[in-house]
């Protein structure tokens, strides 16, 4: 059984048939799916799919324009247990306005702290910065897509979390990364999947999770059912579910 730990599935509907595309990652052992909502849109989207494979976290990103959330959104999503988590949240170097980003990340780690939640991360960068606001908040933490230092790392893996495994790590530039991860035993995988990165004549793009694995295993050297039980022990101790 493998789990897609971070996915926009709101997102890419708006372009593919998503039921198809599930019901074939099923088939091929892709079982459990970490959505992110980014847009107001994309509410009605989780709130009315019902279905038990996909659970869904929302949050206002630290630097994707189109992200047109409120706290008063997010706060209503809480308050009515229909998120798994908050998230992405974050602090990303390529918006220069870090005050702002600050001043937001922890409005959003109150509501999580108030609501008992885990927290969806989104670090680019800052991660010194990102360690000295996180660690004030007690939280669990999953960091998507991490691909800065090992240094970095080290930081972020002192708080209570978990990381995905990207196709962002698996390049020999990021092997002490990626093995760093792995010694951690702490991790899922992802695809980080959006409209915005379907390649031409992708007929399923939710496959590429099958790849992420694949390619895990053959660096790792590691056998393939101890990264699954690895995912799965991570994504029960994240979500609650499965237990």
């Amino acid at each position: 059984m493998l789990i897609d730990a971070h996915c926009h599935l709101a997102n890419l509907a708006e372009t593919m048939p998503l039921p198809g595309l599930l019901e074939e990652a099923s088939n091929k052992g892709i079982k459990r799916f970490l959505s992110s909502a980014l847009r107001r849109s994309e509410l009605d989207f989780y709130q009315n799919l019902n279905d038990p494979r996909i659970l869904f976290s929302a949050g206002i990103h630290p630097n994707f324009p189109v992200c047109n959330l409120a706290l008063d959104d997010l706060e209503a999503l809480c308050a009515s247990r229909q998120i798994w988590a908050l998230g992405e949240i974050g602090l990303d170097r390529y918006n220069k306005d870090l005050d702002s980003q600050r001043r937001i990340l922890e409005d959003q780690l109150h509501l999580a702290e108030r609501y008992g939640l885990p927290v969806v991360l989104h670090i680019v960068g800052h991660q010194q910065l990102a360690w000295e606001v996180l660690r004030q908040y007690p939280l669990r933490y999953l960091v998507h897509g991490y691909a800065g230092s090992v240094e970095g790392f080290r930081l972020l893996a002192r708080l209570d979390s978990w990381f995905t495994v990207s196709s962002r790590i698996l390049r020999a530039d990021k092997a002490a990364l990626f093995n760093a991860m792995l010694e951690h035993g702490r991790y899922l995988f992802e695809t980080d999947i959006t409209q915005y990165y379907v390649h031409p004549g992708e007929k399923n793009p939710l496959l590429r999770l099958l790849e992420v694995f694949e390619r895990s295993v053959k660096l790792s050297g590691r056998d393939g059912a101890e990264l699954a039980e690895t995912q799965l022990r991570s994504y029960r101790e994240l979500t609650g579910e499965l237990s």
